[in-house]
């Protein structure tokens, strides 16, 4: 019994503190950062957006279902605002909502899962998100819309200009400040009642020329107060990469220098060579 204790003693005295160290260490991991997680939404989305272009109606179930899971275990604490998330949540919803529906439409669905790429595009990628691309395609919406007060012509217009509001719309919201988007939900449901005939499509261009450039500079040309995932930092030039820039500079004028005396030298000139030696 004695002998029995004492290898029980060596074995806390040795085994105990690895297992310890161990399990504190398992502890002590991290599991999947929220910006990971961010960036697992953008490729679900991602998944969904090529899986509607090629009609894999299986494959984007299971990946939007993955997606809603993965979105109610995820925070977005400094990413955006409530307006975002709930943006975000949205377009999930709207694509869960447009699956089960009897008669699908690939148009519908291509059209949700891009306004879905879009939101999650501008979470992840704060810098460069791929909807300001559609600041041009605005201009010329609303350009289209200026050039005409005939209403025949005019819906098709309005109707193209909302549906691509309505596809930047999510990811707007995730990046721009509750005002600004106020603004273009304002000009967009004139644009909405003047093809329901509450006003004529004069009066909807002459607030689209009063007001339109500002919503649009607004939008796309500058970045809320609060940026998505914090501001740039500057970070000053090391030393060394002023030297090296010095250095490589000294090292081009001087070769271009011996380059410009060997010309000097050896170069055959215009003119005639009576005075040469034959």
């Amino acid at each position: 019994m004695r002998a029995v204790m004492v290898v029980i003693c060596m074995l806390v005295f040795l085994g105990l503190p690895d297992f310890t160290y161990a399990g504190s260490r398992l502890a002590a991991e991290p599991g999947q950062t929220a910006s990971e997680k961010w960036k697992q939404l953008d490729q679900y989305a991602e998944q969904i957006y090529r899986a509607s272009v090629a009609g894999e109606i299986e494959k984007i179930q299971q990946a939007v279902q993955a997606m809603g899971k993965l979105f109610t275990e995820t925070t977005f604490n400094d990413a955006t605002s409530v307006e975002g998330v709930r943006a975000l949540s949205d377009a999930i919803v709207q694509v869960k909502r447009i699956l089960p529906s009897i008669q699908l439409k690939q148009e519908e669905l291509m059209s949700a899962s891009a306004r879905l790429r879009l939101a999650t595009d501008a979470l992840t990628n704060p810098k460069q998100p791929m909807w300001l691309q559609y600041e041009q395609v605005l201009r010329d919406d609303m350009a289209r819309l200026l050039a005409t007060d005939n209403k025949r012509e005019w819906i098709p217009y309005a109707n193209r200009w909302l549906e691509h509001i309505d596809r930047i719309r999510p990811a707007a919201t995730i990046q721009r400040d509750v005002q600004t988007i106020e603004m273009m939900e304002s000009l967009s449901q004139l644009i909405r009642e003047s093809i329901m005939g509450k006003h004529s499509p004069k009066e909807a261009n002459q607030a689209l020329n009063k007001y339109g450039d500002s919503v649009l500079i607004q939008l796309f040309g500058s970045s809320k107060a609060n940026p998505t995932l914090g501001p740039l930092a500057y970070t000053p030039m090391p030393f060394q990469w002023i030297f090296m820039l010095a250095f490589i500079v000294c090292m081009m004028l001087a070769y271009v220098g011996f380059q410009k005396y060997r010309y000097e030298q050896y170069a055959i000139r215009p003119g005639n060579f009576r005075n040469s030696k034959r």
